[in-house]
């Protein structure tokens, strides 16, 4: 039998490999974390394959992260082999542009800018405490928070300060991790947008916490759009989103936030207590897909909500990554990677929870009817169960449907989408997979646990917790 949505599937992957091919590889930058301001991780640009190694940064000490991971186990639930939730800054993440690839240390406390072509270092601007998020680059400028509190913007071509802003002000610093850091610090980096700088610095809940937008190029925090608004039981850290009107922060062990990104206002969160991690991707289909980590669960997973209206919709347990087109989606879940029709999936998706929550709703009004005296009301509430549960049972064949490949894939760390290949980042390795198959195309030798992919102007960059940046190019290239 034919099933549609494999067709279309196909179809479509049939239509880019064959744009891909016939077009000329095109130079393309990674100018923020995940390569836009929706965390997105995909690039048009195709990678030429096989790949072999350019070159290879090493520093002395591996990353310093600002929480050291998981706890041992979860007493409360009795769990153990916990996902980390606060796991922003395992490797030193790059952002590249140009001839240029920069990067921020939390070792050093400084951001690097490397030479795209050998890895030699080009400038190093030294800040007041780890930069634990990689730069954004904007008009021939580089942006970046510290620990220090401060927001900055640097000179791409020098590393000259332009500006840095610090909303908390003056105050007495605090020892953590064996570093003087602020008691707000900027770990959100900082995003630009529409000539805009937005970042926030919060670090704990029992304290106010910032979330400041002002002009990217003097710094100015007055004007049209500018503002610096406090909140309260926030912890901004991990990397901040953005849509045309919306801003999304995670919060590690909290549920992330969404905020009007025009005043600041505060919009809510998503979902419930506990419901944190700092993965985050909003996609142009309107979704907000969000987690990794949850308080007293083993397994880790992410959750899918409306992008506006913060209405959940699904769950992919023990998934850490997922990459969205517009109409095709691919999914890390523990040792496998899969691709799938996303609309249909997320379409179903969204029937099943209306199906649940009515489900709910209807057995709820059945327990409140006294049992002796249920009579018509319960048979009418008992009638109106049995198509709902004929419709739920036929909802997770149909949604299984939707996946087009499954793959073997231990590769958990990292995933991106380059033109038609995915790059997984694993252990000691980084591997290539026809995003159109599945079908597994090489791979490459990487010094640790691959937590950082970029693929930018034909090259693949991969940083790892052992503290190195990998730079690999097409072997016929070399």
């Amino acid at each position: 039998m034919n099933d549609p949505s494999r067709t279309v599937f196909t179809l479509l992957a049939l239509i880019a490999a064959v744009s891909a091919a016939a077009e000329p590889a095109s130079s393309a930058d990674w100018p923020t974390y995940r390569a836009d301001n929706r965390r997105s991780g995909v690039t048009p640009e195709p990678l030429r394959l096989p790949l072999a190694p350019a070159w290879t940064y090493t520093t002395p000490t591996p990353p310093q992260m600002a929480w050291t991971g998981p706890a041992k186990w979860d007493s409360y639930a009795n769990l153990r082999r916990l996902e980390s939730m606060r796991n922003f800054d395992a490797a030193f993440f790059v952002t590249t542009v140009g001839d240029s690839v920069c990067f921020g240390s939390s070792v050093d406390d400084a951001v690097h800018c490397l030479d795209v072509e050998t890895g030699a270092e080009k400038w190093v601007f030294p800040a007041g405490g780890p930069v634990r998020l990689p730069p954004s680059w904007h008009e021939g400028k580089v942006y970046f928070g510290s620990d220090d509190g401060h927001a900055y913007c640097v000179d791409a071509a020098t590393g000259s300060l332009v500006w840095k802003r610090k909303p908390s002000g003056p105050e007495t610093l605090m020892v953590s991790n064996g570093k003087l850091i602020s008691h707000w610090p900027c770990r959100t980096g900082v995003l630009i947008h529409d000539s805009l700088a937005y970042y926030g610095a919060s670090l704990l809940p029992w304290e106010k916490s910032y979330l400041c937008a002002v002009d990217a190029r003097s710094g100015d925090e007055e004007g049209s759009g500018r503002y610096c608004v406090t909140f309260e039981h926030l912890t901004m850290q991990g990397a901040m989103l953005a849509t045309e009107s919306r801003l999304y922060l995670p919060q590690g062990r909290q549920r992330p936030e969404l905020f009007d990104r025009a005043t600041g206002r505060s919009l809510g969160g998503f979902g419930g207590a506990g419901q944190g991690g700092v993965f985050a991707v909003v996609t142009r289909t309107g979704e907000f897909v969000s987690g990794r980590g949850q308080n007293h669960g083993s397994g880790g997973e992410l959750r899918g909500f409306d992008a506006n209206s913060r209405d959940y919709f699904v769950t992919f347990p023990k998934a850490r990554h997922v990459l969205v087109t517009d109409e095709v989606a691919y999914l890390s879940v523990g040792t496998e990677l899969a691709g799938f029709a996303w609309a249909r999936y997320i379409e179903l998706a969204k029937r099943q929870t209306q199906l649940q929550s009515r489900r709910k709703a209807i057995q709820e009004q059945l327990a409140k009817l006294p049992e002796p005296s249920r009579g018509t009301a319960g048979e009418n509430l008992k009638e109106e169960l049995k198509p709902i549960e004929s419709e739920l049972a036929a909802m997770p064949p149909k949604m299984t449907a939707c996946y087009t490949w499954r793959t073997t894939a231990d590769c958990p760390h990292d995933l991106i989408l380059a033109g038609n290949t995915l790059f997984a980042g694993g252990d000691d390795r980084v591997v290539a997979f026809n995003a159109a198959s599945g079908k597994e195309l090489g791979s490459v030798p990487v010094t640790g646990r691959a937590h950082g992919l970029v693929a930018a102007n034909g090259r693949l960059f991969a940083s790892t917790d052992r503290g190195t940046i990998h730079c690999f190019k097409a072997a016929a290239d070399q």
